[in-house]
């Protein structure tokens, strides 16, 4: 990912940046401890690169629980173990393994965390200078197939005006604030639980799928997407100012 090093770069030319004060904001473990810090619902977990640090953690926690690398793209590297023993196997397994995206060798860690029940929603927005618009909201369908827990199928737009969107909306912009995101796009995923939203992970960057979502939600919202908001940021802050708070409701 060219997140760290994007952040790094315009810092050093002095454009819109989100700086290094916060260094790995990919990190999925910072991310939890910078949530709660604020005062935001974030899992328990426990992570390292060190078996030892996070042993008491699998051995007290309620299972199944989620093991996967600290840094990662989409469900890599993530799985659901059911028992002490597959938990620790899958552990050894990412830290013995390169990972397609994130950190390796000296900087590879895994992260044990409890397993979040509900429904996982995606939170996509663009922001400028602190305020941050939401340019869709989604619920993701995800199943379990070929042996993995967490498959993705597809997402379904959701209206902003529903009653989960007017819960994970404010969440999510609550975790860009605690985790100093002022510019640029990101997707939010966050897990409606039965005491409410928790962050799974904060993605400092657009939303993935290879874009294949741009012409859908154009059309639901009237013109603009994510794609278009952010170059809006970046190069004409006063259309970017002119677009609503968030998408339409109901959609175009």
């Amino acid at each position: 990912s060219g997140v760290a090093f994007c952040d790094a770069l315009s810092e050093k030319l002095g454009v819109l940046t989100n700086g290094t004060d916060i260094p790995k904001r990919r990190d999925k473990k910072l991310q939890q401890e910078l949530i709660k810090a604020a005062g935001l619902r974030s899992v328990r977990q426990a992570g390292s690169g060190n078996f030892a640090d996070v042993e008491e953690f699998l051995r007290t926690e309620q299972y199944p629980v989620v093991v996967k690398p600290v840094e990662s793209a989409g469900s890599d590297g993530v799985k659901l173990c059911h028992n002490f023993e597959e938990a620790k196997e899958h552990f050894h397994l990412l830290m013995n393994s390169q990972q397609r995206v994130g950190g390796s060798g000296a900087h590879a860690a895994v992260l044990c965390q409890e397993f979040l029940r509900g429904k996982e929603y995606v939170v996509d927005h663009v922001s400028l200078n602190g305020i941050h618009k939401t340019t869709m909201c989604w619920v993701y369908d995800k199943r379990q197939a070929n042996g993995s827990a967490f498959v993705y199928f597809g997402l379904q737009p959701i209206d902003s005006e529903s009653e989960e969107a007017k819960i994970v909306i404010p969440y999510i912009r609550g975790v860009l604030d605690a985790m100093e995101i002022k510019h640029g796009p990101t997707h939010g995923e966050v897990m409606m639980t039965s005491d409410g939203p928790c962050l799974v992970e904060m993605n400092c960057r657009a939303h993935g799928g290879d874009g294949n979502w741009v012409p859908m939600v154009r059309g639901l919202n009237g013109g603009y997407s994510q794609v278009s908001a952010t170059i809006d940021a970046y190069m004409d802050p006063t259309r970017f100012h002119a677009l609503p708070n968030k998408m339409p409701s109901p959609f175009k």
